[in-house]
């Protein structure tokens, strides 16, 4: 048999074979595309560039002000959807992002809801100013090498340090316990990856995480509020 035969011939077996197992790959892709991810699939520490300049926040830039005197009665997860954020960043600044934005919306990973923070609560609050806020007053930068374990979750060194500052302070003693704990709610949850709002949202949430099927959540544009207790049960968000 000539050696040109035998070549075609194998390539005549090869050939669907490989398109078979082609199309199988295809078919399991579809299928994971169409499972809901875990919050941990986006928390995978990447290797972020090293962080630029100051990132600090000062007390005389807020503009709500100091709270000592609110209880924490309850907290408040935050979730921030990324890509309405980073929208609107580009819309603002164009390819010019400034710091604070840059790991979020600059680097090549696209990420889906992060945390924005998690948040004191006083029972009585009216206003954004009646919680607990700035209870230690300014406090100094904390390290990088801190941040940059909870970036992948929170993409911002800007928001992890203005949120500690703001928020965790009135409830933690230290930025790594605030920043793990607001990291281990947040990988309790399974997430869409697509854009949902209102109830598709919380129809979508509900189904998906157990322990939110009878909680009342909150939203406000493109975020995301679940409440927790004392004792970090989840429990139903006050109605705004």
């Amino acid at each position: 048999m000539q050696p040109k035969f035998l070549l075609l011939k194998s390539l005549f077996y090869i050939i669907p074979l490989a398109l078979t197992v082609s199309g199988c790959f295809d078919k399991t892709a579809e299928k994971l595309q169409e499972t809901p991810q875990k919050s941990t699939a986006l928390s995978t520490l990447e290797s972020f560039p090293p962080i630029k300049n100051n990132y600090d926040f000062a007390m005389k830039d807020d503009k709500i002000g100091q709270n000592l005197k609110a209880n924490v009665d309850y907290y408040m997860l935050a979730l921030s959807w990324s890509p309405s954020f980073c929208r609107t960043q580009y819309e603002k600044y164009g390819n010019n992002l400034p710091d604070s934005a840059e790991y979020q919306c600059g680097i090549k990973k696209k990420y889906g809801w992060v945390i924005h923070g998690l948040w004191p609560q006083s029972a009585t609050a009216k206003t954004v100013a009646g919680h607990p806020r700035l209870c230690k007053g300014d406090l100094p930068q904390v390290e990088e090498n801190v941040v940059r374990q909870y970036m992948a979750e929170s993409p911002s060194p800007n928001l992890l340090q203005a949120e500690w500052e703001k928020h965790g302070a009135c409830a933690f003693d230290r930025a790594e316990q605030y920043f793990a704990k607001q990291q281990a709610l947040y990988r309790t949850l399974t997430l869409p990856t697509v854009e949902m709002k209102g109830k598709e949202l919380f129809s979508w949430l509900r189904k998906n995480n157990p322990q939110l099927r009878h909680a009342y959540l909150g939203a406000s544009r493109d975020e995301l509020y679940i409440c927790y207790d004392l004792n970090w049960q989840v429990i139903n968000c006050p109605k705004q």
